[in-house]
């Protein structure tokens, strides 16, 4: 197997790189897509690649570019790396043709990759061949919340992003003290679900509190991490996803069921079809600005989540589960039918009430104006 040569990250121009990445997902990224251009150039180090004037850089990307495009990589893919590449000599003053090179990436109106959601019958399915209440969790908590893989750990996802809410539910603190956090909520099924892996944790000699992770690593001398990264997430995934049978068609390189996004777009679609789920509510719980209404639209975490309840038993997975959920779902809705009847006949009682006191009086005023003397009105009075 050949040695990837790898480059020295001490030297100015990748620390300057790097201070313009601000996620550790991206970050990730950006190295690896860069460290391939400077494969690619065969230079010696990340400062040699400075040295090289406008002309020649444009020449090597172009290069570049045509590398990639005969590999067959997609647009989105080619893309990402001529970003991090842009990145990287725009932190360093180096001028290069953007819009010359962007004009060689190829055509992006392929079919989409990772455009089918993952049904419920999947899911159900993935729960039946996860044996360790940690996956099971994982696998209903990305059921409820829909939320993107990088919110597991950047930030990372602790105890203390649990916020007990009614009805047997849980809010979530997602990207928690950043622009981008939002509130997302967990079915009755998957707080049920988080409590049960949490005592599991308990059980075996772990001492919880509001840092420790949401979802750990299981002991392990050589991890670093005590938290799952989202990688580590999409390895559990895929593994069982095999062991279920799921099937997944693949186009070029690419799956029409996301590993992580299959969840995201389950949630979204089981949202949208909610008809009495209000849709601006229904992006916030998404985690999308969506427009001048992400900015001025400041719904509480309370208004969000009774927009939530209306989609709980869509979103539930297990069938008992999703029933019992319909079923209080259904005498939820006959309590509110039964106060508004009340509440309306009150009304009608009240209503009744009044226009009998006002025929008794507009009677009284008849004989009044009927009388012609002030001893007869005395004596109507």
């Amino acid at each position: 197997m050949k040695r990837v040569r790898k480059f020295n990250k001490n030297c100015e121009s990748f620390k300057n790189f790097d201070d313009g990445i601000r996620r550790d997902a991206t970050r990730r990224t950006y190295h690896y897509s860069f460290d391939d251009l400077v494969r690619f150039g065969n230079f010696e180090g990340y400062d040699d690649i400075t040295k090289l004037d406008t002309d020649e850089i444009h020449d090597l990307l172009k290069e570049w570019i045509r590398t990639q495009k005969n590999k067959n990589l997609r647009f989105k893919t080619i893309k990402t790396k001529l970003n991090a590449a842009e990145l990287f000599f725009g932190m360093n003053k180096k001028i290069i043709y953007n819009k010359l090179l962007h004009k060689m990436l190829p055509d992006s109106d392929e079919v989409p990759g990772g455009d089918v959601p993952f049904s419920t019958e999947d899911l159900s399915r993935l729960k039946q061949v996860a044996k360790k209440p940690r996956d099971i969790a994982i696998i209903d908590f990305l059921a409820s919340t829909g939320v993107r893989p990088g919110c597991l750990s950047d930030p990372v996802l602790r105890k203390k992003h649990l916020v007990e809410m009614p009805h047997g539910c849980m809010a979530v603190k997602v990207y928690d003290c950043s622009k981008e956090g939002y509130s997302a909520f967990l079915t009755p099924e998957a707080t049920e679900s988080i409590n049960r892996y949490l005592k599991w944790r308990k059980f075996n000699g772990e001492e919880l509190h509001d840092e420790s992770p949401l979802f750990r690593t299981y002991d392990n001398p050589n991890t670093k991490k005590d938290y799952l990264t989202a990688d580590s997430i999409r390895e559990m995934l895929t593994n069982l996803i095999k062991l279920a049978a799921i099937e997944r068609k693949k186009t070029k390189n690419r799956y029409d069921k996301a590993i992580v996004y299959g969840f995201r777009k389950r949630f979204n679609t089981i949202l949208k079809l909610e008809n009495s789920l209000n849709s601006n509510i229904a992006e916030k719980l998404m985690g999308h600005n969506n427009g001048l209404d992400g900015t001025y639209l400041k719904p509480t975490r309370e208004q969000c989540f009774a927009e939530f309840l209306k989609a709980i038993p869509e979103l539930t997975i297990d069938d008992s589960e999703r029933l019992r959920a319909k079923n209080e779902q259904l005498v939820k809705e006959m309590s509110e039918s039964e106060k508004t009847q009340k509440t309306i006949k009150d009304l009608d009682a009240k209503l009744a009430e009044t226009t009998s006191t006002l025929k008794s009086a507009q009677t009284i005023l008849k004989i009044i104006e009927g009388s012609n003397t002030l001893k007869e009105i005395e004596e109507i009075a």
